[in-house]
């Protein structure tokens, strides 16, 4: 090749920078047009840290030693972004030691495999513990068993369904660019079909998802391993190649000539003599389109060009690319005429290329020169058509989120209307039967008949405002587990407790049971916990018949560590059921079966969604399972630490002999006349005297005045005038009274939450008790104060 082709195919470069320097002095003996466009004052001459002052640090000739090539990545200016700068030695005019540098555009994707490699380790009627998974296969039947956990699919079942399971795999961990030769290899038909075939052995290197969410490129082997008669049996396994594949890639790097660099960027060089209308093909080889001859007249080579055009394009090629054109276009001044265009290839498809001729300086003669560089832009084309398809199923996602927008607005006002008339129902009975109270003072029958409605009205219309106030803090992100030792049999205890009323009340049958081996202390959100287990326990008795039975049993199922146990819960009735369809939507917000059996029974249809989203955050499972007309069963699971010793065996509520509170001393701390009248009376009906202060100052200076365990227990409201109830007992626990660290200090709050509990603990209460309160509550909490001073032989 003439010594004027070359250096005009490498002016040419519009990406690319070449230059070359003597080796021992560093001098400018050659650079191409493109490193004049970035470096304006660059002359031959010039020492090579004159040209690129300040980058020095990034050149490649500080670590070439010995070796004829080196390589370096450059971050900063003044190409103005990412390049690879690759030294190789040379002899410049063949006998002048130099360097030739060539500077491109830094490439981060992958290119094209470069072909599969000897697997270094085979499974052979036996696992090899090195892979990073392993699953044995039997292909005819279609089951699997997984031998090794994958890192990025933790809850692949151990076994199951093949095809199916191997289907999941792919989506979750192969790049998308590799699905179809994934599918082509490892699905279960192609695996058999390649067996099938006299192949014992399948093996490819494909891009796999990481656990830090990158892809490497990994080695996936299937094995065929057993011969049992007809039987197909394979071990797959996967490797992670990464580092060998980039060293590949590395070594495969051959920039030694200067003419290579033309060709990264274009399989097509034709070098052309306008004035002398003639061409020399410089590459051609690579371009997948009819072949011209080697060298000839340029306007034959235009007509071969054009026959092989698409007709749509024929005109515009003609009217750019023709010598009468590109001789008018170059005298207006123009460096370079472009062109996309679809052109038949030899598999006869048309593929889109880019054409470009580019004006090349001519010292030597008047001549017109140029250099006209193609390269095929199929995947550049098939990107932007992905874009556009991305763009329009963006738009259609929209649509489809503005629908759902509308249909869970839809869905609210739906609840809103329900809860409109779920709470006016409630109030409308308190209200009632107040006003029918007002007017039988001295009938105490149906006075006593009122109040026990207005009570049960009372209690509902709370059920209502808490599931409605879970679902808001759910939805907020605000809830926050408070995990703390729990014993689980007393947690049973108490929620038989909570829901005993209910069930009494419709004469139901309650089995509760607990396995005998059940490690029962453990770490877990004890508030939650019950508020799941009872929530669906008030459901199972709300939705079952007079007389009906509703279980609960809980036990453990083993360990998966030493410290940690697996628990479930499994509560069920005989009530009405479920049918299949409510089944699938049983714990979205605001859904209600559409029953005309459960019309009258009241509910928000946000109780399950609350359990599904607690269960959830606890790390735990929930499973349904209902026969319509013969009742339901829900299973739940929890993994749990345990804590020290086996907790102690279930108690039942007759079993508790802490009843007699007479002679107990409380001091009340409320603002609100009306809390501290039903408090108050309440605690006075249990036998205890109660001594009442309007606000956390007054509270503190009762017990400081009074000797140690004057009071049994001072219950503290939280918002209160002059001082609140988190100060007040800090200065009571950091007054240095004797024992007054022991001193039970309850909070009496409408502040219900987890978090809230917990910022009571934190300022130094002893427990916490939400209002409003009931005698029950009440005498819980009196029962703990009895239960305390008992163990510790403790009298206040």
């Amino acid at each position: 090749m003439e010594d004027w082709n070359i250096r005009a195919m490498l002016d040419s470069l519009e990406e690319t920078g070449v230059y070359v320097i003597e080796q021992d002095t560093h001098r400018l003996l050659y650079f191409n047009r493109r490193i004049k466009d970035v470096t304006p004052e660059a002359q031959l001459g010039m020492k090579c840290h004159e040209l690129w002052e300040g980058t020095c640090s990034d050149c490649p000739l500080l670590t070439i030693g010995d070796r004829d090539t080196s390589h370096s990545i450059h971050y900063n200016d003044p190409f103005g972004k990412v390049v690879d700068i690759i030294a190789n030695r040379m002899m410049w005019n063949g006998r002048i030691p130099a360097f030739v540098i060539i500077i491109t555009p830094h490439k981060l994707n992958y290119e094209e495999e470069q072909g599969l490699r000897q697997i270094e380790k085979i499974y052979s009627k036996s696992l090899v513990t090195v892979f990073n998974e392993c699953i044995i296969a039997n292909l005819t039947k279609d089951f699997y068993v997984n031998c090794q956990k994958d890192v990025m699919w933790t809850d692949i079942p151990e076994r199951g369904n093949f095809g199916a399971e191997n289907r999941e795999y792919s989506r979750r961990t192969i790049h998308p660019d590799d699905m179809d030769c994934f599918d082509a290899h490892f699905s279960r038909e192609s695996m058999l079909r390649i067996f099938k075939s006299g192949k014992n052995q399948i093996a490819k290197r494909l891009r796999r998802k990481m656990g830090d969410g990158t892809y490497h490129m990994v080695e996936f082997t299937a094995t065929r391993t057993l011969e049992l008669g007809d039987e197909y049996w394979c071990v797959l396994v996967f490797r992670d190649v990464n580092e060998e594949y980039l060293l590949e890639r590395k070594r495969d790097l051959d920039m030694s000539q200067l003419a290579t660099a033309a060709r990264v960027a274009y399989q097509m060089l034709i070098a052309v003599n306008l004035t002398q209308n003639t061409y020399q093909m410089l590459e051609y080889d690579r371009f997948p389109t009819k072949k011209a001859q080697e060298s000839g007249c340029f306007d034959n080579l235009i007509e071969v060009g054009m026959s092989t055009l698409d007709p749509d394009y024929r005109r515009e090629f003609e009217d750019k690319f023709s010598r009468k054109a590109l001789l008018e276009a170059f005298s207006r001044g123009e460096k370079k005429v472009t062109m996309e265009m679809r052109q038949m290839g030899d598999d006869g498809k048309y593929h889109w290329n880019s054409t470009q001729a580019v004006r090349v300086e001519n010292p030597d003669s008047d001549d017109v020169l140029q250099i006209t560089m193609s390269k095929d832009i199929d995947e550049e084309r098939q990107q932007q058509e992905e874009n556009l398809e991305k763009e329009r199923m963006a738009t259609v996602l929209l649509k489809e989120a503005l629908e759902k927008a509308e249909a869970a607005s839809r869905a609210k006002s739906d609840f809103l209307s329900r809860m409109s008339h779920d709470i006016r129902t409630p109030m409308n009975a308190i209200m009632g039967m107040t006003a029918l109270a007002k007017l039988h003072i001295g009938e105490e029958g149906k006075l006593l008949d009122y109040l026990n409605k207005i009570e049960v009205s009372g209690a509902h219309l709370l059920g209502l405002i808490n599931e409605v106030l879970d679902m808001n803090k759910i939805e907020s992100g605000k809830v926050e587990l408070s995990e703390s030792e729990t014993d689980l049999g007393e947690l049973m205890q108490e929620v038989v407790l909570l829901v005993q009323p209910g069930v009494s009340e419709k004469r139901q049958e309650l089995e509760v049971s607990l396995s005998e081996d059940m490690h029962r202390k453990v770490l877990t959100d004890k508030q939650r916990l019950s508020q799941v287990l009872v929530n669906i326990l008030e459901n199972a008795s709300k939705y079952t018949q007079m007389k009906g039975t509703v279980r609960i049993f809980a036990e453990e199922l083993g360990e998966e560590e030493n410290h940690m146990g697996i628990y479930r819960f499994v509560i069920e009735d005989t009530g009405m059921g479920m049918k299949k369809e409510f089944l699938e939507h049983i714990f979205e917000p605001f859904s209600r079966a559409d029953d005309t059996r459960n019309r009258k029974i009241p509910g928000t249809g946000l109780g399950m969604t609350i359990v599904q989203n607690i269960v959830q955050m606890m790390g735990g499972d929930i499973k349904v399972e209902s026969e319509y007309g013969k009742g339901s069963r829900f299973t739940l699971t929890f993994s749990m630490e345990k804590c020290v010793e086996p907790g102690k065996k279930y108690i039942s509520p007759a079993e508790d002999i802490y009843e007699n509170f007479e002679g107990m001393r409380i001091l009340l701390a409320e603002d609100n006349e009306m809390n501290q009248q039903i408090a108050s009376e309440m605690l006075e009906l249990l036998g205890v005297q109660v001594e009442i202060v309007s606000d956390g100052r007054q509270a503190v200076n009762k017990v400081l005045e009074n000797p140690p365990f004057y009071y049994d227990l001072v219950f503290m409201d939280i918002q209160m005038p002059v001082m609140g109830g988190y100060e007040a007992v800090r200065q009571i626990r950091a007054s240095g009274k004797e024992a007054i660290h022991e001193l039970p200090i309850i909070a009496l709050t409408a502040d219900a939450f987890s978090e809230d509990v917990k910022k009571a603990k934190m300022a130094g209460m002893s427990d916490h008790l939400a209002k409003p309160i009931s005698i029950e509550h009440l005498k819980s909490m009196l029962k703990y104060c009895r239960r305390w001073e008992e163990k510790n032989k403790r009298r206040f």
